[in-house]
């Protein structure tokens, strides 16, 4: 059984392509693949030392639904909330009568 009242967040599924700046060169501008609804959930981040990181990155799991026509990959970046996320992880979770892709990402 789908519930759907747990997608309840906003995403956009982007690609870049290069686009003429009308100078002779090129820039690379976003272009919507998808817009859809998601469950988005903050996952805890750990604090790299051994690095000397000290900006913790925003990480998140994305859960949206199996879509036939549209497949995720790490080539697509995520925007939730204005902002761009990288994709680190895909997982498609398939229960009884019910598809669904559970994404990593990572702030850019």
């Amino acid at each position: 059984m789908i519930n759907f009242g747990q997608y309840d967040q906003k995403v956009t599924f982007v690609n870049f392509q290069a686009a003429t700046d009308g100078a002779g060169g090129t820039v690379l501008t976003p272009l919507n693949s998808l817009i859809t609804f998601a469950s988005v959930k903050q996952t805890r981040s750990s604090n790299d030392i051994e690095s000397g990181q000290m900006v913790i990155p925003n990480r998140y799991t994305v859960k949206i639904q199996y879509r036939t026509l549209f497949t995720p990959d790490l080539t697509y970046q995520i925007v939730y909330r204005n902002d761009y996320y990288r994709i680190t992880g895909i997982e498609l979770r398939d229960e009884r009568q019910h598809k669904e892709y559970i994404i990593q990402m990572v702030g850019v």
